[in-house]
């Protein structure tokens, strides 16, 4: 394990002995459990209504996913700067400056930021892997398209021990001196499903295009275990697919 990981985990134990900290300021507390956790989200406040739609986040991808001539999005990713880390109490999120877009049948989408978690939320076959991570971007009319991408346990990965050394140990904001190529996070193969979906975290909002690439990148167990001692369980179990298509790219 590496020095910033023991950091790491020795403030989050800290932390938790100094009880929970929340993260939200002007909305309605949610966790991962408890009273406030994913099947109270759309009754802990109006603007969170939408947790309870019909066209939610994330899902379990089984198989059911229908063959069509759709791609994967095209991306225009580079490496840029980072502009801050954050733990916000639920995630660890990095902020980019000028960081590229990828593009939707014909529709470009700034990316905004990416974010971790633990345990995966999308499955496949009902299989959880280790860790998930969220690369978000922004049409020009507000609409999200985030591409998810899976760690499975296996070789160390540099670019999370990069991360690592910079993650806030408690809730707060760092703005360190770095960079990052988002490349980095695209598997070899780019098969993947696409679906109309949700925010996965309140408001769960439903104006989100998923992108989620089927293999996974590689890290360690001592890497797992520091976002998993940081976010435990950081994922909003799978919700129904209702009467949404599932696309298989091409």
């Amino acid at each position: 394990m590496t020095s910033g990981a023991k950091k790491l985990i020795c403030a989050a134990a800290m932390m938790a002995c100094a009880g929970p900290v929340s993260a939200e300021t002007s909305h309605a507390h949610w966790s991962y459990d408890g009273d406030h956790g994913p099947s109270r989200w759309a009754e802990l406040e109006a603007s969170y209504s939408s947790c309870a739609g019909s066209e939610q986040s994330p899902i379990d991808l089984n198989g059911q996913a229908i063959p069509a001539a759709v791609h994967a999005p095209a991306v225009y990713w580079k490496e840029a700067d980072v502009t801050s880390v954050t733990n916000n109490g639920h995630t660890f999120q990095v902020d980019l400056s000028d960081a590229g877009k990828i593009v939707i049948d014909d529709v470009p989408y700034h990316f905004l930021q990416f974010h971790f978690h633990s345990g995966s939320e999308h499955t496949f076959h009902g299989r959880r892997f280790p860790l998930e991570v969220h690369l978000v971007h922004q049409s020009a009319d507000g609409r999200l398209a985030v591409i998810g991408v899976m760690f499975a346990q296996g070789e160390h990965n540099p670019l999370l021990d990069d991360l690592i050394n910079v993650m806030p140990g408690a809730p707060g904001s760092l703005s360190p001196i770095m960079k990052v190529n988002l490349n980095d996070f695209l598997p070899g193969d780019w098969s993947a499903y696409r679906y109309e979906g949700s925010l996965t975290t309140p408001p769960c909002s439903e104006i989100v295009a998923w992108t989620v690439f089927e293999k996974p990148l590689s890290a360690s167990a001592d890497q797992f275990a520091v976002f998993e001692t940081l976010f435990p369980h950081s994922y909003r179990p799978v919700q129904p697919q209702n009467r949404r298509f599932v696309l298989k790219t091409d």
